[in-house]
């Protein structure tokens, strides 16, 4: 169990280190917005990246929303994952089944942060939460609540920070998430 808890110290510290500190401006100011897959057509195409074309690899959105941060290096932003406007309060579910590795506020930009690790050396990370359901060493299923939508951390309003890493890789959530 002491290798857990190093591995978990671990993860937070590679998290907080790979965050680009970014405000957030509410959803109706961002330019490069779009849908998730069980929302309207992306509000401006030609900033956007298609949700709806997705690997199917299993994972699940964990919130229904508008992508207002995509993942990536663009403009000078780097962003680690995709943020998704939602309402306050709006269930956070998990993507896959798993054991939850972090439930914390501890790692600076994220406020309220749940990770959970995955099977094949998968990890999911949800940030920005306004109120965490799970605590570390919960197995938990897939799409159960894990937290609910909020503000904390360097955000403007409310949201979901969304990751998916590979090991410590972070990779672009989108191209791995399915409609179910």
């Amino acid at each position: 169990d002491a290798v857990k808890v190093e591995a978990s110290k671990v993860d937070t510290k590679k998290l907080a280190q790979s965050k680009t500190s970014v405000k957030t401006e509410p959803a109706q100011t961002q330019q490069a917005a779009l849908e998730t897959p069980a929302s309207s057509a992306p509000t401006d195409p030609a900033n956007a990246t298609d949700a709806t074309k997705v690997n199917n690899v299993g994972f699940r959105w964990p919130a229904k929303g508008r992508i207002v941060q995509t993942f990536g290096d663009k403009g000078g932003v780097k962003s680690t994952g995709i943020n998704i406007s939602v309402p306050e309060g709006t269930p956070i579910k998990a993507a896959e089944a798993g054991t939850v590795a972090y439930a914390g506020n501890e790692v600076k930009g994220f406020g309220n942060l749940v990770m959970v690790r995955h099977a094949d050396g998968w990890v999911s990370v949800y940030a920005n939460a306004s109120e965490i359901k799970v605590k570390r060493g919960d197995i938990i299923k897939r799409g159960q609540v894990i937290a609910l939508s909020g503000q904390s951390g360097d955000v403007s309003a409310p949201q979901l920070h969304f990751e998916l890493r590979k090991g410590s890789v972070p990779v672009d959530p989108v191209e791995h998430l399915s409609e179910d």
